[in-house]
């Protein structure tokens, strides 16, 4: 840990609503059970204390890094120098509005999912299995199903770098396919509005098993990954040329390509990152020689090497 974390670390203690705590292993806070430690782990209960973390973050140079529950994030062995603020466990509460449904960034995408089911509101089925943060699914632009978060989308809440709660109209955010304007934390999630339809909620809970059901039957839901590790090339599905490549099983250390589907690593209880990684290079480069399609990951990459 460097003076200034040490430094900025004894200045956090100090402000009320914050927990914070050094050398935090990362494999505690990340889907895929591995990475190094963070110098610092920060968790604000609420959005005042946020807003006191993120000016005072803004007047120090220590890299900052925010996430959800680290369902799409690779932490390197070296862990990660600076300061790692966790949203999930804070921010929480969904409360309806006519038809949208206002809910934390911390709460479950999970959550907000049964909700909708039970006020009878449709729209989200395509989220329904997705794991992660609400506010998480947003920064990512989170999909499945042919759907995106953007689609049902109304407003979002920030925090900006001077710690000052923004208003944002979807008319004025700009989504891209698993990319959003809040990746690379100059913005901080904190509430997230979705706008959705009347339906009757037998049928909307019996989409969103169905959709739940499927993911369990194609994806390997109940081992350590991050999801799905590369995005679609424009026209085709990253699983289909995997598959093609005949990648299913392939190991390094203690990294496998799932034998359910092709685009997820799973971390078969001794995978360190570096594994991960190697396994992620040898699989880009076997596609692009058959193919000529250099795969590009869909999940975060952060922290440094052991």
């Amino acid at each position: 840990m460097s003076i200034a974390t040490v430094d900025i670390y004894r200045e956090l203690v100090q402000i009320p609503g914050l927990t914070v705590g050094r050398d935090e292993p990362m494999a505690r806070h990340t889907s895929f059970g591995l990475g190094g430690p963070a110098d610092m782990l920060v968790i604000p209960e609420d959005v005042s204390a946020l807003s006191r973390l993120v000016r005072r973050l803004a007047d120090v140079e220590v890299e900052t890094l925010y996430i959800g529950n680290g369902t799409n994030l690779l932490v390197r062995d070296g862990g990660i120098r600076g300061v790692v603020v966790k949203i999930a466990g804070a921010l929480m509460g969904i409360t309806p509005d006519e038809h949208r449904l206002v809910s934390g960034a911390g709460e479950s995408l999970a959550a907000i999912c049964h909700y909708a089911a039970q006020r009878g509101l449709s729209g989200l089925e395509f989220a329904a299995g997705i794991p992660g943060t609400v506010g998480g699914a947003i920064v990512m632009n989170a999909g499945a199903n042919g759907g995106e978060m953007a689609q049902v989308l109304d407003w979002v809440e920030a925090v900006n770098p001077t710690g000052q709660v923004e208003h944002h109209p979807r008319a004025e955010l700009d989504f891209d396919y698993r990319r959003s304007q809040f990746q690379g934390g100059r913005w901080v999630v904190t509430r997230v509005a979705v706008a959705l339809s009347p339906a009757a909620p037998n049928q909307v809970r019996y989409r969103m098993y169905e959709a739940v059901e499927e993911r369990c039957q194609r994806q390997p839901v109940s081992e350590c990954s991050a999801g799905c590790i590369f995005k679609h090339p424009p026209g085709d599905y990253a699983g289909r040329l995997l598959e093609e490549t005949e990648t299913k099983g392939m190991r390094v250390g203690g990294a496998m390509i799932s034998p359910k589907h092709a685009n997820f690593i799973v971390n078969t209880g001794e995978a360190t990152a570096a594994d991960v990684l190697e396994l992620i290079r040898h699989v880009q480069e076997k596609v692009e020689e058959k193919f000529g399609v250099r795969l590009d990951t869909e999940i975060c990459i952060c922290g440094e090497d052991a």
